[in-house]
């Protein structure tokens, strides 16, 4: 046992109490200090969007196997694949049911880009799917760079019901239509005069969760150190 005074007061520092203080605020600085390097991560990640979205839009129109960085922000040019209309289900806005339409914006016959076009209400009725306007002739479109195979946790194995699907992906696409399908997801954006919804697109980064869990991490250290203290306290004269 090790003791000291201070102000009037007498320490006495028993040694397995003191360890295992010890070894509780080891453990929380620990954990602080992994949250604030994921914070100080998450903001460059942050910082680094910012700054891609400040860069003029990639043309796309030449696409290759390896895919752009993603979030960047591009144009592409092509006809409408407008037999290849398919609706990712289960999506809500606002409170509203609704799907959003995916369709392949091609170059040629065979090669194209998905697109994903833009959310639409759910009519109410399963067997009939809200009608989607696909203009005729050259088109070209602006949009934001996405995963080609977006995360999700399917509940089915049963996740494509004619043109209703659960998730969309590019090679699911690519082995339904055999179509030759660039290595990424353009989310359109811009105006909707074809009556669908387009949300902007924007990460979640999550960098005020991560300052947030550092802080009640330190938190806990401060708290095991204060209440460790207290319990080794006794004023001058009392008994022990």
């Amino acid at each position: 046992m090790f003791q000291f005074h201070f102000a009037r007061r007498r320490f006495r520092i028993r040694l397995w109490p003191a360890l295992a203080c010890l070894l509780v605020i080891g453990v929380t600085l620990s954990a602080a200090r992994w949250q604030t390097a994921r914070a100080h991560y998450k903001q460059s990640l942050a910082d680094a969007y910012a700054t891609q979205q400040r860069q003029p839009a990639l043309d796309l129109d030449q696409w290759s196997d390896q895919a752009p960085p993603e979030f960047a922000r591009a144009t592409v040019s092509g006809r409408w694949h407008s037999e290849v209309l398919i609706y990712a289900d289960n999506q809500v806005r606002d409170g509203q049911a609704g799907f959003l339409v995916h369709m392949p914006l091609c170059q040629t016959a065979q090669r194209c880009v998905l697109v994903a076009r833009g959310w639409v209400r759910h009519g109410g009725r399963r067997d009939v799917l809200p009608a989607v306007v696909s203009p005729a002739g050259l088109q070209r479109i602006e949009g934001v760079v996405t995963r080609a195979q977006p995360r999700f946790v399917e509940l089915s194995g049963d996740s494509v019901q004619g043109a209703v699907w659960q998730n969309v992906t590019v090679d699911r696409v690519a082995k339904t239509t055999g179509l030759q399908l660039a290595p990424f997801i353009l989310v359109q954006t811009g105006d909707a005069a074809d009556g669908l919804r387009r949300d902007d697109v924007k990460p979640e980064f999550g960098v005020e969760k991560h300052w947030m869990y550092a802080a009640q991490w330190y938190a806990f250290a401060l708290v095991t150190l204060v209440f460790g203290l207290y319990a080794a306290m006794q004023k001058e004269g009392e008994k022990s």
